[in-house]
């Protein structure tokens, strides 16, 4: 796992990481690594959250890369198929073709074991890829490509002799699956699933659904897991589109800079004196070590506690809840002493 993250700025990290991959497949089955794992992702959280943000990295990448392969040769080979083309213009769509067939058979055999590797991972440490810098990347990233699975481009993605590539749409949507299951214990995952606002839809999920059950794709038990978290991450999605609603317009200095988000543990920055939430530093600089503003050398033990505007954002937040509450009481208060009284 240290050569894993080593190897990060090599041309071929992709390639050296299928290696390693191949190597932790082997062990584990052994439960002796599997606990001497869950010790150190305790003991080294640093360590492990970076490699679950290398990770995710990689796992978005060749998704993404094979995903646009495969929408790729659909829309070519309907083109080549459906139009008559100058013989210059049908060999210049041909060579394409060629090339995203190849791209998409070098980069589907990467996506199967990066994919495997995030089952495996998030099955076992669970709490690594729930902590606060990583957990809204990892929701998005599989809301994201769920969307692509289920949603309505997903014709898309079927192409010819699918197994030429070693693409299986429906294997996919189960490990896919898979991941969403390992995480739903965890309330950060399911809260920022439920704040997706890009791609997520209770809809995709009713999909998958279907899908798992038509296929035999998942045991009874695992679907009915599923169903639970489909209601669950709906609650959340209301509850906090509530929390918003009561909240209004915050302040601009309450707001994250980068984020646009209300700050829950605001830090300065030592050099650019600039003001964010803590956790939105410390994702940053899980990729970039330097602060967003200026550039300048950065590390998460530099930065400094705005105690006064965290207390004055939490007694703010506190006091537009409890005003909204308030409201509502009083509201159904006044209904009920408007209600004409029953005299039969």
């Amino acid at each position: 796992m240290k050569f894993f993250s080593e190897c990060e700025r090599a041309h071929d990290k992709l390639s050296i990481r299928y290696e390693i991959f191949q190597i932790i497949k082997c062990i584990w089955g052994n439960p002796v690594y599997r606990q001497n794992l869950a010790t150190e992702a305790r003991i080294n959280l640093d360590f492990f959250v970076q490699f679950v943000n290398l990770l995710l990295n990689d796992v978005t990448f060749v998704l993404d890369e094979s995903f646009s392969s495969f929408t790729q040769i659909h829309d070519l080979s309907i083109l080549l198929r459906s139009q008559d083309l100058e013989a210059t213009a049908r060999q210049e769509q041909e060579d394409k073709l060629s090339a995203a067939k190849d791209k998409a058979k070098n980069y589907m055999m990467l996506t199967n074991e990066t994919v495997a590797m995030l089952k495996l991972f998030t099955e076992a440490l669970g709490d690594s890829f729930t902590k606060k810098e990583v957990v809204v990347r990892l929701a998005h990233m599989l809301d994201y490509n769920l969307e692509a699975l289920v949603g309505p481009q997903k014709s898309k993605l079927k192409v010819e002799n699918m197994e030429e590539y070693g693409w299986n749409p429906r294997q996919m949507l189960a490990d896919i699956a898979d991941v969403y299951l390992n995480l739903k214990d965890k309330r950060s995952f399911i809260d920022s699933v439920a704040t997706d606002e890009r791609s997520y839809r209770p809809a995709y999920f009713d999909t998958a659904m279907n899908i798992l059950k038509r296929y035999t794709l998942k045991s009874p038990e695992q679907l009915n897991d599923w169903q639970e978290l489909s209601e669950s991450i709906k609650a959340a999605k209301e509850e906090a589109e509530a929390e918003e609603a009561d909240l209004g317009d915050i302040p601009d200095e309450y707001l994250d800079p980068l984020l646009a988000t209300l700050m829950e543990d605001p830090v300065i920055l030592p050099i650019s004196r600039q003001t964010l939430d803590r956790n939105t530093v410390r994702s940053h600089l899980l990729s970039d070590p330097h602060d967003p503003f200026n550039r300048a050398p950065l590390t998460i033990d530099q930065v400094i506690p705005n105690d006064e505007l965290r207390e004055e954002i939490q007694k703010w937040k506190a006091g537009r809840l409890a005003e909204k509450r308030a409201e509502r009481s009083a509201a159904v208060a006044e209904h009920a002493t408007a209600e004409p009284m029953d005299t039969s």
